[in-house]
């Protein structure tokens, strides 16, 4: 049994690893979010380490309520499409609008960038308001490979292994992340030509976030 449970741990991180890996909405309006907002390297980990967990809890306990309650694999699909369809429609919204306002706030800057003295230097409440706002995107998105995995585990008639599939798979899912995230961060820094168009950061991480959720809705990402 035990060799069974650390077989089926192993495609779980395996899953997890290429699950996020190839889902560029987990690391993509992170990496965007912190270039824009200019935030640290440690605080673009702390973020992202958030989302992550989030991202697999939201899931964990969506998946132990179906569980509980006994329901059937088709209800576990229509729990986590309805889950799904809120989540990118949430991104696709919310991306638009940060689009608007990013470009809104670039024209201004730019208006007031030949004034002395009177750049655009504060934070906007709204740009202080996106981390919470994916948050919500990473707890809402279903994290689809982990409610089977969950049901493999619990198959051996075990806690304990399906407790050891769960950590598998989101353990590899943030470390994942992390890794994505910070390759992004460091590796876009390299690019100087990307600081000329600063003033256009907020506006194109609002697009990206918008890709994102039009890929999640309308493609299946």
């Amino acid at each position: 049994m035990i060799p069974e449970t650390l077989l089926i741990a192993g495609s779980a991180a395996s899953v997890g690893f290429i699950h996020t890996i190839l889902g560029p909405d987990h690391y993509l309006p992170l990496v965007a979010m912190a270039k824009t907002n200019g935030w640290s390297g440690p605080k673009t980990a702390t973020y992202t380490a958030f989302c992550g967990f989030s991202h697999v809890l939201g899931t964990i306990l969506v998946g132990s309520l179906i569980f509980l309650l006994g329901l059937a694999f088709f209800s576990i699909e229509t729990v986590q499409s309805f889950r799904g369809n809120f989540a990118g429609w949430f991104l696709l919204l919310f991306g638009a609008i940060y689009f608007a306002w990013g470009t809104r706030w670039a024209i201004r800057r730019d208006r007031l960038k030949d004034k002395r003295g009177q750049q655009v230097a504060e934070k906007s409440g709204f740009s202080r308001c996106t981390p919470f706002a994916l948050f919500i995107f990473f707890i809402l998105g279903p994290c689809e490979p982990l409610i089977p995995l969950m049901s493999l585990g619990s198959g051996n008639t075990e806690i304990l292994s399906s407790l050891l599939v769960v950590l598998a798979f989101c353990g590899t899912t943030i470390l994942t992340m992390l890794f994505c995230v910070m390759f992004f961060y460091y590796g876009i820094s390299r690019f100087s030509l990307l600081m000329k168009f600063e003033n256009y950061m907020h506006a194109a991480t609002g697009l990206i976030i918008f890709l994102c959720g039009s890929a999640i809705q309308f493609l299946g990402a």
